[in-house]
């Protein structure tokens, strides 16, 4: 697999995953309405927030995607500050059962289902670097790296949620 060719599905991953936030943030909107007595609002504009910033993540990710992709000098350089930073998979969210988003969604469900989705990303692109060599291999070990580093910003609002009342 080239270089280009990775970095044109990431893109495009990267794209699924911004509409996937997109229309959850949609479907969250349209759904919740002065009817439900006991969904407040505010937890509805909470969990509408965190799947912007997801949605805004990912966005993130397909620019500097396409930067590397028509730019290889770019890429060598985003990978070694990927590579540089440490990041730790305490693995919050890996025993925790995901259910589908939808218009009952609270925002614990919202931060199990992106943790979900990224380690699943992380997965993806650990296991494609298994398989790659050079260059290759480090652009998608620095890519499954950041994935992680989504994993674990996801996982910190699950625990700030579930901890907040201690």
């Amino acid at each position: 697999m080239t270089i280009e060719t990775i970095l044109k599905q990431a893109i495009q991953s990267e794209v699924e995953s911004y509409e996937l936030y997109t229309n959850a943030v949609d479907m969250v909107q349209a759904d919740k309405n002065p009817a439900d007595a006991d969904k407040n609002p505010a937890d509805a504009e909470h969990i509408k927030e965190a799947l912007r910033q997801l949605a805004q993540e990912e966005l993130g990710h397909r620019a500097l995607l396409e930067k590397m992709l028509s730019n290889p000098g770019q890429m060598r350089l985003q990978v070694r500050k990927l590579q540089a930073k440490s990041i730790q998979d305490y693995g919050v969210g890996d025993h925790l059962q995901v259910r589908p988003l939808g218009p009952d969604a609270t925002f614990q469900d919202v931060c199990i289902f992106a943790s979900k989705k990224e380690q699943q990303s992380f997965e993806l692109y650990r296991d494609m670097a298994a398989h790659s060599e050079g260059q290759a291999r480090d652009l998608l070990e620095a890519m499954a790296k950041d994935e992680l580093r989504h994993k674990d910003l996801v996982e910190r609002w699950y625990e700030e949620v579930v901890y907040q009342d201690f």
